[in-house]
């Protein structure tokens, strides 16, 4: 999914459609402040959905000879280490600190979620899987309404929201809960 399609679909949810679409094509300037105000609660919204509702994952290879690995050193911003694994696909201890991760020297795979970095219109979202460009506008119209002061309108655009990602979530395979058996 691109910025550009996920902006403009929120635009015509938002009834702003013609505006942006002008701006983002580059036939008008009018546009402009909406369309980033748009681009500013896209990034919101993936952040939110990164964090809160879909974690996205990433694995990184690392050599060490002291077995400390700087977050700096990943690939992407690290929001949790799930796991860490040796050269071999065997399950490697490990310890957090704030600045490293510390495990045994060598060869290792650590497995994360991560935190997308901010985007510009020609971007491309981190989310290939279980997020829609639907899920999207509707999480970018209840934060632009939000900071436009349309609060009532806001809360509809949030409902959307959280039912469209309520959607996604049964969607994820393993999040099933089990039904309880007495004895």
């Amino acid at each position: 999914m691109t910025v550009k399609e996920i902006i403009i679909a929120a635009a015509a949810e938002l009834g702003i459609a013609d505006e942006v679409r002008a701006y983002v094509d580059g036939t008008a300037d009018d546009g402009k402040g909406k369309t980033e105000d748009l681009l500013r609660c896209f990034n919101l919204v993936e952040n939110e959905l990164a964090l809160d509702y879909l974690p996205l994952y990433a694995e990184d290879e690392f050599e060490s000879t002291t077995g400390a690995i700087y977050y700096t050193q990943f690939e992407r911003g690290v929001v949790r280490v799930l796991g860490v694994e040796d050269e071999w696909g065997n399950a490697a201890a490990f310890k957090l600190f704030p600045e490293y991760l510390k495990t045994q020297s060598g060869k290792v795979r650590v497995r994360y979620t991560y935190t997308p970095e901010a985007k510009g219109l020609d971007g491309e979202s981190d989310f290939v899987l279980n997020a829609s460009v639907r899920l999207f506008a509707y999480g970018i119209a209840a934060e632009y309404a939000l900071a436009n002061g349309l609060f009532e309108d806001a809360a509809v655009w949030d409902k959307k929201y959280k039912d469209a990602i309520g959607a996604a979530y049964r969607l994820r395979s393993g999040k099933k809960i089990r039904s309880r058996r007495w004895a």
